[in-house]
């Protein structure tokens, strides 16, 4: 079975995409879009294969949340529902298997323009292939 790195970000997508309505989620921002608004931001995948079987992969994966909101109150209930739909939730792949899915951490911050919110998400995604 091939890398399922491709079919997890579809799958992200997809549920957030339908979890966040009306808030766009995206891998690419086009110039000049409005906010509020998601981002797939990176991933980082380690091998965590047995000596035998299946291959396994711990995975993080990166989501930023972006907001000009007064306040962090925006960001802090897209988080939310970003947890919502994501945290302990199974997650079909059209390749290999999301085998589990967390959130590992939330956070919000003030942008150095003093106007701008961040959020950020943290999830922990082991595939198998």
């Amino acid at each position: 079975m091939s890398d399922p790195t491709i079919a997890l970000q579809m799958a992200l997508y997809q549920r957030l995409t339908v979890a966040l309505k009306p808030v766009p989620v995206y891998d690419a921002v086009p110039e000049g879009t409005p906010y509020p608004y998601v981002t797939l931001d990176y991933e980082v995948s380690s091998n965590k294969t047995p000596v035998f079987g299946r291959k396994r992969e711990n995975r993080l994966f990166y989501l930023s949340i972006w907001s000009s909101y007064q306040g962090q109150a925006e960001v802090k209930r897209i988080n939310a529902q970003i947890a919502e739909a994501l945290d302990e939730v199974s997650l079909p792949l059209s390749t290999g298997n999301a085998v589990s899915v967390r959130v590992l951490r939330t956070q919000t911050n003030r942008e150095p323009d003093g106007k701008t919110f961040m959020g950020a998400i943290t999830l922990r995604i082991i595939t198998q292939h």
